[in-house]
């Protein structure tokens, strides 16, 4: 079973992929102080990345998303639901929760299946 590792640095990778699956967590590259922009800033960067994978958010199996403040779930979720693929829409869980960067109003963690 092969391991790939996308971006591999010391402390972590940008992606993993293995048994046709891509494990990635997104943070926002726009960090402008709005859960919205930020939200649609990360979704951006899971394209990016599935895209670079062989994949693309019609494979997205489930996904985590992070939020700081209780206050912009519905920014995000906007952001989110003009995104998402419709009718292909992933297992979905949001944890309200601090996040290692004070700038960061949102991370998004998803796993997808990878075409072979």
């Amino acid at each position: 079973m092969t391991i790939i590792r996308l971006d591999p640095q010391d402390r972590w990778s940008e992606a993993v992929i293995h048994n046709n699956v891509i494990y990635y967590t997104s943070v926002p590259s726009n960090l402008v102080n709005d859960a919205y922009e930020q939200t649609k800033s990360a979704l951006a960067e899971i394209d990016k990345i599935l895209a670079r994978a062989n994949s693309d958010k019609t494979r997205i199996l489930d996904a985590t998303l992070f939020l700081v403040n209780k206050s912009d779930f519905a920014a995000m979720n906007k952001a989110w639901d003009e995104w998402v693929a419709h009718g292909d829409a992933p297992v979905r869980c949001t944890v309200h929760t601090g996040l290692m960067k004070n700038e960061y109003l949102v991370e998004i963690k998803i796993v997808a299946a990878v075409s072979v």
